[in-house]
């Protein structure tokens, strides 16, 4: 679970976590990936959370791919404040936030909204001192069970949810008005051997922008396929080919506040590519558990061939 990686990550030296980040970058750039956003949140002290960001702010200046960091401290109640999330809650707003934003270290701000772990108020609380500093907002929420989550989404104006499993018709009629994306996670509730996905086509009805996204972590998600999860998108969400193609696109260029730069071919764009050995666009997603990636271009420059990293 989360708190037997923290204690991993916390005895992890930052050349350690480098190496095994830069291993699974590599790992997602053979897979046609160019841009992926990469949480804290497995340390839970100042320390180990500046650590994970450090290494996120050196990949992205040595890899191929782009990182969009975010910070998210709030993901579990470390053992040393158990019975104390609301005293946690303010070690992180007075203590880390203004050193996060102060070294720059991160572009959001997360916190995992579930029961058991925080609360719909305790998330408007972090939430709210978040953006009152500048940072941009995501939750995870209705994983488990809706406990408001997506109501402090809609309310703060977070740029996305993630998980929303068991996000009910009002939660996402709420987060469609308030133009929140949906990071939806299939891949989750498939390693997890849940029965319920995200009910993805009642999300796009009612308006909602979603983006499908790996959620690759070594607790409850260890892969680093987006073409799988592209593909569980159509088997297990009810996407079509294009919904899915606008998913891993301009709607995720969306949630990691780079659409001026990435997610679709327009004039001023960088120009990151990955051509795929498929006759048409249906071809991907009825191929499953293969990499079909051919060429990856990252701004225009030719980064993978033919299934190896130039």
């Amino acid at each position: 679970g989360i708190l037997s990686t923290v204690r991993a990550t916390r005895e992890a030296s930052f050349e350690n976590l480098y190496d095994k980040s830069k291993k699974l970058l590599d790992y997602m750039l053979l897979h046609g990936v160019t841009t992926v956003e990469a949480k804290s949140g497995y340390g839970l002290d100042w320390e180990t959370e500046k650590r994970q960001l450090d290494v996120v702010g050196a990949l992205d200046r040595d890899h191929d791919i782009d990182l969009v960091s975010t910070f998210m401290a709030a993901h579990a109640v470390p053992p040393e404040y158990k019975g104390r999330s609301q005293e946690y809650l303010e070690l992180i707003v007075e203590e880390m936030l203004p050193r996060v934003k102060a070294e720059n270290l991160a572009e959001f701000c997360d916190i995992f909204c579930e029961k058991g772990v925080f609360t719909a108020d305790e998330s408007r609380y972090l939430l709210s001192k978040a953006k009152e500093m500048g940072f941009k907002l995501r939750i995870h929420a209705d994983e488990m069970e809706s406990i408001g989550g997506v109501d402090v989404a809609a309310e703060l104006g977070a740029t996305s949810a993630e998980h929303l499993m068991m996000a009910t018709d009002e939660g996402i009629r709420k987060m469609a008005e308030a133009k929140v994306i949906g990071n939806l996670l299939p891949a989750t509730t498939f390693s997890l051997m849940e029965d319920t996905y995200a009910p993805a086509r009642k999300m796009l009805e009612a308006g909602m922008a979603i983006t499908l996204t790996t959620d690759s972590n070594p607790g409850s998600c260890p892969t680093a396929n987006l073409q799988f999860v592209m593909q569980l998108g159509c088997f297990m969400c009810a996407l079509t080919p294009v919904e899915v193609l606008n998913a891993v696109t301009i709607n995720a260029a969306y949630s990691v506040n780079r659409q001026d730069k990435i997610g679709s071919f327009d004039t001023g764009k960088q120009a990151d590519i990955t051509i795929l050995d498929a006759k048409n666009i249906d071809y991907p997603l009825y191929f499953f558990a293969t990499n079909l990636t051919h060429q990856v271009y990252k701004a225009g420059k030719l980064v993978v061939d033919q299934g190896r990293i130039v």
